[in-house]
């Protein structure tokens, strides 16, 4: 019998586990929470949730940003990049033109489809672009493998196209119609501020095709309240609250530790 019961609750705990697994992942893009080829589980960054403590002598990193910015997060911001601060600002959808605007940079992301003939994959969209202006961000680096990146405008250049790329505009994957051929800009900078058109940079399935670039950025921390690595989850979300509150996850342990003394409470009064 005591055989048997230690086998039901074998199994009990394997299907928890694997419960847990499926409960705490997710396939949204971008997100630290998805082990998939588009998540951001393998970015080697520190997430924040404060940006009026942030820390200039690292990168702070906004990846594909999908929330608004406060008046007082601009503001922590401008601090920060006044203090020496590195912001690399990865978007390619144009959400980060605000918050461009509001920092004073005359750089804006013009979304598009960029595609190149200077490429080795079948699909147009993923090819190299050329490292053209000296930046600590791309030290050691000469090419950047991206994926469908948008234009920059403004700014020093950093990152450019070769002179047989297109804005790809009806998806056909080949040049065609008032589609034409010339260079564009995909990264740019403004002192401190430094924007890519390219948030796919920093998923798993392309940390192999730019190790160099990614072992400069550190140490890199990661805006966790207005970058799309989060997840929408309850299950994750409520997890994540509890592991941050010590109160809570204490509450947690209590829960569970209790009733097992009390059956072992009863066991020994028998």
């Amino acid at each position: 019998m005591q055989r048997e019961a230690w086998a039901v609750l074998l199994i009990l705990f394997l299907a928890g586990a694997v419960v847990y697994a499926h409960a705490t992942t997710t396939t949204e893009e971008y997100s630290r929470y998805n082990p998939g080829w588009n998540g951001t589980s393998n970015l080697p960054a520190e997430e924040i949730r404060d940006l009026a403590d942030l820390d200039p002598s690292t990168i702070l990193l906004i990846l594909a940003p999908d929330q608004p910015f406060s008046p007082d997060e601009v503001g922590s911001l401008r601090a920060f990049l006044d203090a020496g601060g590195r912001l690399l600002i990865a978007d390619e959808e144009g959400n980060a033109n605000p918050l461009l605007a509001d920092l004073g940079s005359s750089m804006r992301v013009r979304p598009g489809n960029l595609s190149s003939l200077n490429r080795d994959h079948v699909n147009p969209g993923l090819f190299t672009v050329s490292v053209v202006g000296n930046d600590t961000l791309f030290a050691g680096v000469e090419t950047v493998r991206v994926n469908r990146p948008a234009a920059v405008e403004g700014g020093e250049p950093l990152l450019e196209t070769s002179p047989f790329t297109w804005d790809d505009a009806d998806g056909d994957g080949r040049i065609s119609g008032s589609e034409a051929f010339g260079t564009a800009v995909v990264c740019a900078r403004e002192g401190n501020l430094t924007v890519l058109g390219d948030a796919s940079l920093f998923v798993n399935a392309m940390f192999a095709e730019n190790p160099k670039f990614i072992e400069n950025l550190q140490p890199i921390r990661v805006d966790g309240i207005h970058s799309r690595t989060g997840t929408k989850s309850p299950i994750i979300n409520t997890l994540v609250w509890i592991r941050t509150t010590p109160p809570a996850g204490a509450a947690i342990v209590a829960l569970g530790v209790l009733p097992v003394a009390w059956i072992f409470g009863r066991k020994r009064d028998e």
